[in-house]
């Protein structure tokens, strides 16, 4: 088991609420988009994906940060989160209400992507796993940190988002980003890394962040409901199909019974066809068989008119 009491944060965070203590950094799993963004509030269930991280700013905020960054400064910084081995950035503008609640001190979100490694997914539940876990957990927060301090260097403000943190819901932030959408499994599945991978993310007082108009991945929530590879993959039955009354089926995550981030397992992400077969062959037949299904529609409504003419 790891170090990490998953449920202390929550009970922290309830205690520091009442004191009027802001939590500063992190993440925990909720489930996928809504308006208001209910999900990054119910982040606060925390399960998998909690845990305490020292600040490791070099650079402090400005008094008086900037709010405008041109173009040289988007295409500097980019360049060098890449070099960093951050695979993807997305960029949001939040609701003003909510990060208010949440203590978060901009609304202006950028959001990251870091590939996690064949040997984590590929070694066994337990100790060794969870170090690796750690590992790369850590990995991401310095360079996000890192990169942020690039950020206060060039007179903006900054408030940086763990990986392994409790401050908002990473995988809904990325997805509502832009970045992707979540799967089953409460995992963000990305096109360039599928499921394997660790989000970080940092507020800003920039203002003006390129605006996002990327591909829609909504088609992977509908995909998700129909295969069962990771429900049938998780030993701590963290997902359950629920079936409706009119036959229609529903997963639900519960990231509270979770040991992707106590024990390091990834059985989920290692059965996921998103992680076996990647992001373009899965929306190949995703996309035929949609069109199989609009056809034998279109083929039955043709025999009804055909019928209802004799």
């Amino acid at each position: 088991m790891s170090n990490y009491d998953k449920t202390a944060c929550c009970e922290d965070m309830e205690e520091n609420s009442k004191k009027g203590i802001k939590e500063v950094n992190g993440r925990c799993t909720g489930d996928v988009e809504a308006q208001p963004p209910k999900e990054l509030e119910d982040a606060d269930n925390c399960g998998c994906g909690c845990g305490d991280f020292p600040d490791e700013s070099l650079i402090l905020n400005p008094i008086n940060p900037n709010k405008n960054a041109d173009k040289e400064f988007f295409r500097e910084f980019e360049e060098m989160a890449h070099l960093m081995d951050i695979m993807e950035i997305g960029y949001l503008k939040m609701d003003p209400e909510f990060i208010e609640k949440r203590g978060i001190d901009y609304p202006n979100a950028m959001v990251f992507t870091f590939k996690m490694n064949n040997k984590l997914i590929k070694t066994p539940t337990g100790e060794k796993a969870q170090n690796l876990n750690q590992e790369m957990y850590a990995k991401l927060g310095k360079i996000t940190y890192e990169l942020s301090d690039f950020i206060r260097s060039r007179g903006f403000a900054t408030q940086v988002a763990h990986p392994y943190g409790n401050l908002i819901g990473l995988a809904e932030l990325g997805q509502q980003a832009g970045l992707g959408w979540i799967g089953k499994h409460g995992l963000l599945i990305t096109p360039e890394l599928g499921p394997r991978l660790k989000i970080s993310a940092i507020f800003t007082s920039i203002g003006n962040l390129p605006e996002e108009t990327g591909a829609d991945h909504s088609w992977i929530g509908d995909y998700c409901q129909r295969c069962s590879k990771c429900t049938i993959a998780c030993s701590e039955n963290a997902m359950v199909n629920k079936i409706h009354p009119t036959g229609e089926k529903e997963a639900e995550f519960h990231p509270e019974l979770c040991i992707g981030c106590s024990e390091g397992c990834t059985s989920c992400i290692e059965e996921c066809v998103f992680y076996k077969r990647g992001y373009d062959e899965i929306k190949r037949i995703s996309d035929k068989l949609k069109e199989r299904m609009l056809k034998k529609k279109q083929n039955t409504n043709i025999y009804h008119i055909k019928r209802n003419r004799r």
